[in-house]
């Protein structure tokens, strides 16, 4: 399957127009300012992302000389990034709705080849293209691993690993009492080669040397029924659950340890992301994580409502929030004129959705924090649910969980 969309992609990917060279073809006419090396076609692939998009990167070499360069993306189903109008759309639409240049890809690897070749061929002096910094660090990995298969003469096609060789250590954002967790991996080859899951305290002691923790936990879980385990053992096996799978999304937690397994599977995707994108520095985990996150009511009102919380997390903040009642059917409180009719004849001074921003507007005006939020008169029950919701969906997001969380009424 790979081998058929990577023929289909490269026959009619990106071409860097030399001397003649019109979009899509390969030009003839060499760059003399480069080479000579052997002829051949040279080709170095990003791994697949999550969207099943593979960046790959082209130079074919003709007596001697480079004849063309190409820079794409290519899926299993034969299609080009650069030519995909939907993915164009989308990332022009989100680029514009967080305030960056609504770029595309084409354009963007038409850029990012232009000041290639500009720069000699040196893929650290290629400016990054704003709006596509992703892809842009991409090329530059990409045309570094293939300037080095040129300089060692060996034509043929390379995926390069997932992950940057070296050591990546990133902390939890605050201590949990005397203690802050913090995760250490170390890759190899492109591999995780180790996992070290621990905690310190301010002095810079470890909780897995301490006795006395050790002691205690191991008394607290068997007083509430829970397995034996202590830091050394849950960090041994946490690793292991993650080597297991490979995946932090679908490992095992440890059985007693179920803040720790939350918090190492938090930290070790923050280490993953710095590591594919070879951040070695030390890194903090943000406190929520960005996404989407939904709380709602368990059992609707006597008059078949249930109230909901919608959070956006973004960069660490909440970006967007919603409050709101639905019906069985999907209805919306806040849109329904029937609704609104029985409260006007109730003598309520504002309608639903106004009640709903008002409570918003006190959420926001407590500087978020739901426990100093003002109760609005005439909705003093909905401010007690919009409480219990923003702190369930906000539990969530400490870990990017985006399952709905359900909570009982106040």
């Amino acid at each position: 399957m790979e081998k058929r969309w990577v023929g289909t992609v490269l026959a009619a990917a990106i071409c860097l127009a030399f001397a003649g060279c019109s979009k899509g073809e390969i030009s003839s006419v060499p760059d003399l300012e480069q080479g000579p090396y052997p002829d051949g076609s040279y080709e170095v692939r990003m791994p697949q992302d999550e969207s099943g998009w593979q960046e790959y990167g082209k130079i074919t070499i003709a007596d001697g000389y480079i004849t063309a360069v190409e820079y794409d993306a290519g899926n299993e189903a034969g299609d080009r990034k650069s030519r995909d109008a939907a993915y164009r759309d989308s990332m022009a639409a989100g680029n514009a709705a967080n305030g960056l240049p609504a770029v595309y890809p084409e354009k963007v690897y038409s850029d990012l080849i232009a000041d290639f070749r500009a720069a000699q061929y040196d893929p650290q002096k290629v400016d990054a293209v704003a709006g596509a910094t992703v892809s842009s660090r991409n090329f530059q990995k990409v045309m570094a691993a293939l300037m080095e298969l040129l300089e060692k003469g060996q034509p043929g096609e390379v995926t390069l690993p997932l992950y940057e060789d070296g050591v990546y250590e990133v902390e939890m954002p605050e201590y949990d009492g005397d203690w802050k967790d913090f995760i250490r991996v170390t890759i190899s080859a492109g591999q995780v080669d180790s996992i070290v899951f621990d905690a310190k305290n301010e002095q810079g002691d470890l909780k897995s040397a301490d006795e006395s923790y050790r002691q205690k936990m191991i008394a607290g879980n068997a007083a509430n029924g829970l397995p034996e385990t202590y830091p050394a053992d849950y960090a041994q096996k946490l690793e292991e659950n993650y080597l297991q799978t490979g995946s932090v999304e679908t490992m095992d937690g440890v059985a007693g340890a179920t803040i720790s397994s939350r918090n190492f599977k938090k930290l070790l995707g923050h280490a993953l992301a710095n590591a594919k994108k070879g951040d070695t520095a030390l890194a903090v985990a943000p406190l929520f994580e960005n996404g989407e996150y939904r709380a709602q009511i368990s059992e609707a009102d006597d008059e078949g409502w249930s109230e909901f919380v919608v959070l956006t997390i973004q960069d660490n903040a909440i970006s967007q929030i919603s409050f709101d009642a639905v019906d069985e059917n999907g209805a919306y409180q806040s849109k329904d004129a029937d609704y609104q009719k029985q409260m006007e004849q109730a003598g309520a001074d504002r309608s639903p959705a106004e009640f709903h921003q008002a409570i918003i507007q006190a959420f926001i005006d407590a500087k978020y924090l739901p426990d100093q939020m003002e109760t609005i008169a005439g909705a003093t029950q909905s401010c007690q649910n919009f409480k219990k919701l923003v702190a369930a969906a906000l539990e969530n997001a400490l870990y990017g969980s985006e399952e709905v969380a359900i909570v009982e009424a106040q």
